[in-house]
Parts: C-alpha cells; sequence; structure tokens
C-alpha cells in the first residue's frame, strides 16, 4: 500500500438534497430546514431543472434554469452562501 494515497473527497450541494416527490428536490441546510428547491421540467424531448432559492421569510426567488441537476442545486447553494453576506456593491459605495 505504500505510495497511494485515498481519493480526494469533496462534499457537493447535491449531498443536501432530499427528493420529496419524483422530479422535486429540497436543498436543506444543517438544521433541516428548507433553502431550496430544484424540480425538473419537460418540454417536448428537453429536460431541464428549475431552480430556486428559498429566503429566511419563505420567499421564492427564481436562481435560473440548468440542463443537469448537479450544477441547478450547486448554483442554489451559491445563492444560499451570498445571502449569509452583506449585500449591495464591493466597499458599500
Amino acid at each position: 500500500m505504500a505510495g497511494r494515497t485515498w481519493p480526494s473527497r469533496q462534499w457537493h450541494p447535491l449531498l443536501a438534497t432530499i427528493e420529496i416527490t419524483p422530479g422535486n428536490w429540497e436543498l436543506r441546510d444543517h438544521l433541516g430546514r428548507t433553502y431550496g428547491v430544484v424540480r425538473i421540467i419537460r418540454r417536448g424531448d428537453e429536460v431541464g431543472y428549475k431552480a430556486e432559492f428559498i429566503d429566511e421569510d419563505g420567499g421564492r426567488h427564481l436562481v435560473g434554469y440548468r440542463t443537469n441537476l448537479a450544477a441547478s442545486c450547486l448554483h442554489v447553494h451559491w445563492r444560499f452562501l451570498a445571502s449569509h453576506g452583506p449585500g449591495g456593491p464591493v466597499n458599500g459605495a
């Protein structure tokens, strides 16, 4: 086993999802609160995902449409992280 290393393990926001019903996922924080929703959307032969961020007041904000579940979850998570910081432009200008 000399010279072997363990594979890199990285957490992904997809691991924070719970599939509530087929094609509908909720992203939850460490306290179990839902902070995002991703839904599968079909238009003809095309399949996509609608990603929404849920703020502290329960308001839904469209994050965007993506072509895969992992990217949708990642963008909702980035919005969740951004909600913990100050808003507005750099240096408040």
